[in-house]
């Protein structure tokens, strides 16, 4: 068994902070593979080196490595975070405790960001889900929950993963029909005072995406502090994979013009991850 890979979205990933360098020297073995996606069949790995150097490449992630001074923003970008403040609150809470309405906030936000969605037994699927995440196996997870002021109405939650030295920033979802309220200023807030303590080197707060820049990645750099930590990607594909990637990269400028259908757009972000990888050769 190893602990330093993790099968995710068709990879194999590292489980170790991106400022420690995994160990690569058995991807020759084809039988790793398997046993390190526990059974599944991996595409490729992916994984990156010269964490948070100095050179502007085409790889990075947002990191906060800074506390975080409110009076340091210009105005209009302190009163988003105070005004959130005025009419959220945010608390450290127990998912079972409120999975309907975490569900519901998660299915409405797929609604709200994707035409195409069609609501099937998801919502149940997502209850049951946050149901079975109790006290006792939460891992290393610790779940935000955002209210309306004085109310038990949830409009939104964040999770993070506490690590001994550093946090990952993982997951952020409130509720379309409030965002007026600044829901997402306040979440952020509340983690940043919380987590950038003492003997923690950094917030992680997410890879940089295939296609677009991220609007939420955009907003935690402009109001929270976060910087980009640049970076070396590195790609290992599968034989098979590896002839695809060679095949249809000469074709990625067509591919670009339908990747509105859900399949071909996963065959875009293929290539356009493989046209940043080839930034670094």
């Amino acid at each position: 068994m190893n602990n330093e890979w993790e099968y995710y979205n068709h990879a194999l990933v590292p489980t170790l902070p991106p400022h420690m360098d995994p160990d690569t020297s058995w991807m020759k073995d084809s039988a790793k593979w398997k046993e390190y996606a526990g059974g599944k069949m991996p595409l490729f790995a992916r994984w990156v080196s010269d964490f948070d150097c100095s050179e502007e490449t085409e790889w990075w992630c947002i990191i906060k490595d800074t506390p975080f001074d409110i009076m340091s923003l210009k105005s209009n970008r302190r009163s988003l975070i105070t005004r959130g403040l005025k009419r959220v609150d945010v608390k450290v809470i127990i998912p079972a405790d409120y999975a309907e309405q975490m569900s519901n906030i998660l299915v409405k936000e797929w609604k709200y960001y994707d035409d195409s969605y069609e609501e099937g037994n998801d919502r149940q699927e997502q209850t049951e889900e946050f149901k079975k995440l109790t006290c006792e196996n939460l891992g290393n997870s610790e779940y935000l929950g955002a209210f309306l002021k004085d109310t038990d109405t949830m409009i939104g939650y964040a999770i993070y993963n506490l690590f001994d030295d550093w946090i990952e920033y993982s997951v952020v979802k409130t509720d379309p029909e409030y965002l007026n309220t600044q829901v997402n200023a306040a979440l952020a807030y509340f983690g940043v005072e919380r987590y950038m303590r003492p003997g923690i080197k950094y917030i992680h707060g997410g890879w940089r995406t295939m296609i677009h820049e991220s609007n939420y990645q955009e907003y935690l750099l402009k109001n929270f502090g976060f910087r980009k930590a640049y970076c070396k990607l590195h790609i290992q594909y599968r034989p098979l994979m590896k002839l695809a990637v060679n095949v249809l990269y000469p074709f990625r400028g067509i591919i670009k013009k339908f990747s509105k259908n859900k399949l071909i757009y996963h065959v875009w972000c293929t290539m356009r991850q493989e046209e940043i990888h080839r930034t670094f050769r």
